[in-house]
């Protein structure tokens, strides 16, 4: 025989099979990817939290509003604190409040680091003079770079003799017309104490004395 098929049992449309099988998946947040995702995101707030808190609590040190010559003598002024958030830093750098009095800077330290003890100390124990010596043209420097000294004679067939090595810039300022210089600025240098004459008998002697960069310094 053959069936006939009732309006009753004609099968369902495809629409109402898709929301019959839409109907049988579980929530989203039963979902495990859900899951995974709602610990990421708290596992990245509580990191969050706890480096602020760390930075927050942490002890604070000096450091240098700008460049720190040797022989500048430290004050407030020169400093600014910051939080540093790492166990030991007290140990090697000056915490803010405690500036010895009188203290004068013995060894360079650049705008924005911070201040190491060891940096600080009395007038005697800067081991040098500054000097002031021409930048030559093309050369490019900044305070807290080496550079070697090399007196020019005046005499051509006279041949260049180095003065002194290992020279800490101190600072660059623009040339007053007095050193010739050729790139129209001039380098304050802190040299060593047994060559500061030598380099001032080069400069009063007619010829020049100039300053050779040192590769990686």
């Amino acid at each position: 025989m053959r069936r006939v098929d009732r309006p009753g049992d004609r099968p369902g449309t495809e629409q109402q099979i898709q929301a019959a099988v839409t109907s049988r998946r579980p929530p989203a947040w039963r979902s495990p990817r859900f899951g995974v995702g709602v610990v990421l995101v708290a596992a990245s707030v509580a990191l969050g939290s706890w480096a602020l808190e760390r930075a927050a609590s942490g002890e604070e040190m000096w450091v240098a509003r700008h460049d720190l010559a040797p022989g500048a003598v430290l004050t407030a002024d020169d400093l600014r604190a910051v939080a540093v958030g790492w166990e030991g830093g007290a140990e090697v750098y000056l915490r803010a409040g405690d500036l010895p009095r009188d203290a004068v800077v013995t060894s360079f330290v650049g705008a924005g680091e911070l201040v190491p003890a060891a940096a600080l100390g009395v007038a005697a124990d800067v081991d040098g003079r500054p000097v002031t010596v021409p930048v030559p043209a093309g050369v490019s420097l900044e305070p807290g770079v080496l550079v070697d000294l090399w007196a020019v004679p005046r005499l051509d067939d006279a041949p260049p003799s180095q003065l002194a090595d290992g020279v800490l810039v101190l600072g660059i300022e623009e040339d007053s017309g007095m050193l010739r210089s050729g790139s129209g600025t001039v380098a304050r240098v802190l040299v060593d104490v047994d060559a500061v004459a030598a380099v001032l008998a080069a400069q009063a002697d007619g010829g020049s004395v100039t300053l050779v960069e040192r590769p990686g310094s």
